[in-house]
């Protein structure tokens, strides 16, 4: 199926923050400036004869598209008068491109509940359809009382209107491609695009989900039910390759069996990836109910992969050897950093929740997350990417060791994390996806090196952004959107870097000012808010069932208020 000029976008929806930030860049910029290499980007990209289907060409009205609706599996616009602009699937493509449904036979298993956007009022509910109407997916809906998305759970940037904007683009993408409910996850286009077939990778378990869970749990939730969902495929793909336990493929789609090229099938994180947002999931809301329903058979079946997986070496440490890191560009290698610190995590926090549901922990368990080997260069005195030694010649895809500072929260002194961020900052190639400068923003802003961590939040965005609608690509030099991984990244960096929130566990006493908690888990922080900020308000936080608004004013003094009771 060729493109569609004609065809409407979901990414209109850009219009709900009512405003549009201008791509002009200042008079006194390079011309090699991030402003300017965006601006050419986006020329480049509306110059386009054709698009994909779901990237809208402006009809010039303001009344024909009121509407997006989404299930998490479908999507479409709904014109003025109720019909259908058009009806996709996501991971439904013909000839490279989405496939248009036939709406005047609209599928069986649309679903029975939908979330719906006004994109130029701005206003999101979550809704029961009744039935679904010929020729009008929008039907007669049952609307569920649902807080006003903007009054209840945004986050304010004063100072700043260019953040503001973006950061109100990548949380209306985000929660666009999801949904209360639904046992789908998020792929890292959403419902937009013909990139990566419509399947799963980390950028669901990593990325958007730490985004999404401070303020929409029940949002994120769909990424760990969709993991439990397919947990049953997982061991049977981890017995196929002589391992214990569960092995989750690192291109998921809905059969749970490994969909990515053999190259990439080795990209073992994954799995480790699984057990991190499980646990995440679990610190946050506190859910006893769904740690021993779902997040402990999936903390247990991982750990129990890796206790096959690694080999104990005459240094007698243990090691995970022939892997995939994200730096894909390194080929295989063994004891590759990420990989090795968050499968240490798995295993820790497998071990910590056997204790809370009345399970026996694999002593072995414990063990291995002792000595698990994490290579470190001598010379420079930092972590070192894998087993191979660092030169001034290493250069790394995307980041990759500054992982362990964010978001896996590894323990090293100040002057090892700003050792680490200066040489990954300047050894990780530009040409790469935008979470790299998302993890330096977050980790500059944690060692309060304003400026730094302000510029690169802005590279986290500026050279990605396709106007006019804050189309997000997946690289500067690409025209890839609408890249929900970058735009989560995006949030992280505000979220956990310049608000400095972080979850501690009993026994753990971060640096910053405690918010919530119990005996388990407590939610702490530790603000950098960047240069020019007025004030960063995030409403709507949520941790173990608190809900609180905090606000943080430019000497970075925080003031904690009960946030406004939801509706119904």
């Amino acid at each position: 199926m060729t493109a569609r000029p004609k065809s409407l976008l979901l990414a209109a929806g850009l219009l709900l923050t009512g405003c549009h930030r201008p791509n002009t860049p200042p008079a006194n910029a390079s011309a090699q400036s991030p402003v300017q290499l965006a601006q050419a980007a986006n020329q480049a990209f509306l110059s386009q004869k054709t698009f994909d289907p779901w990237v809208l060409k402006s009809s010039g009205s303001h009344t024909s598209i009121p509407l997006y609706s989404s299930t998490g599996k479908y999507g479409w616009l709904s014109l003025g008068n109720g019909a259908v602009s058009q009806l996709m699937q996501a991971g439904d493509y013909h000839n490279g491109q989405l496939e248009e449904q036939n709406v005047a036979s609209p599928p069986s298993d649309l679903g029975a509940i939908q979330q719906t956007l006004n994109i130029y009022q701005g206003a999101i509910t979550t809704e029961r359809r009744d039935e679904f109407k010929r020729l009008n997916p929008v039907g007669m809906r049952k609307p569920l009382k649902w807080p006003h998305l903007w009054q209840t759970s945004d986050v304010v940037i004063d100072g700043d209107a260019e953040a503001q904007q973006v950061t109100h683009a990548n949380l209306f993408y985000l929660l666009s491609s999801t949904y209360p409910g639904s046992t789908w996850s998020i792929p890292p286009m959403g419902l937009s695009s013909n990139a990566y077939g419509g399947h799963i990778f980390w950028d669901a378990d990593v990325w958007m989900l730490p985004a999404l869970i401070v303020q929409h749990p029940d949002y994120a939730k769909p990424i760990v039910d969709y993991r439990f969902k397919l947990l049953a495929q997982a061991k049977k793909n981890a017995r196929a390759h002589g391992s214990a336990g569960a092995e989750f493929p690192w291109e998921s789609a809905d059969t749970g069996r490994e969909e990515a090229p053999p190259e990439f099938a080795k990209e073992r994180h994954i799995t480790a990836d699984v057990a991190f947002a499980a646990w995440q999931y679990y610190l946050w809301t506190g859910d006893a109910a769904y740690l021993k329903r779902e997040g402990w058979p999936l903390l247990q079946a991982t750990a129990q992969y890796w206790t096959s997986r690694v080999t104990k070496g005459t240094d007698g440490k243990w090691h995970i050897k022939g892997v995939l890191s994200p730096d894909e560009t390194a080929g295989p290698v063994d004891d590759d950093a990420y990989t090795n610190a968050v499968v240490r995590y798995n295993l820790q926090a497998a071990a910590r929740a056997a204790r809370l549901v009345g399970q026996a922990a694999d002593p072995r368990w414990p063990a291995i997350a002792h000595v698990l080997f994490i290579p470190y260069d001598k010379a420079r005195a930092i972590p070192a990417e894998n087993g191979k030694p660092l030169t001034d010649r290493f250069a790394a895809k995307q980041a990759d060791t500054l992982l362990l500072l964010h978001p896996l929260n590894a323990t090293y002194d100040v002057a090892t994390q700003r050792k680490m961020l200066d040489f990954y900052a300047a050894h990780t190639i530009k040409e790469g996806p935008a979470m790299t400068s998302s993890i330096e923003a977050v980790v500059a802003a944690r060692l309060g090196l304003a400026q730094s961590s302000l510029d690169a939040f802005r590279d986290s965005y500026r050279p990605f952004e396709r106007a006019p609608w804050d189309a997000f690509s997946e690289k500067r030099t690409t025209n890839n959107v609408y890249f929900l991984t970058g735009m989560a990244g995006c949030l992280q960096s505000i979220l956990y870097g310049f608000a400095g929130l972080r979850v501690s566990e009993a026994g753990e006493t971060p640096q910053g000012t405690r918010l919530a908690g119990d005996g388990v888990a407590a939610l702490y922080a530790d603000p950098h808010l960047p240069p020019g900020w007025g004030r960063l308000t995030i409403k709507g936080i949520r941790f173990r069932g608190k809900t609180l608004d905090l606000t943080i004013a430019p000497d970075n003094k925080l003031t904690i208020n009960p946030a406004p009771p939801e509706l119904g």
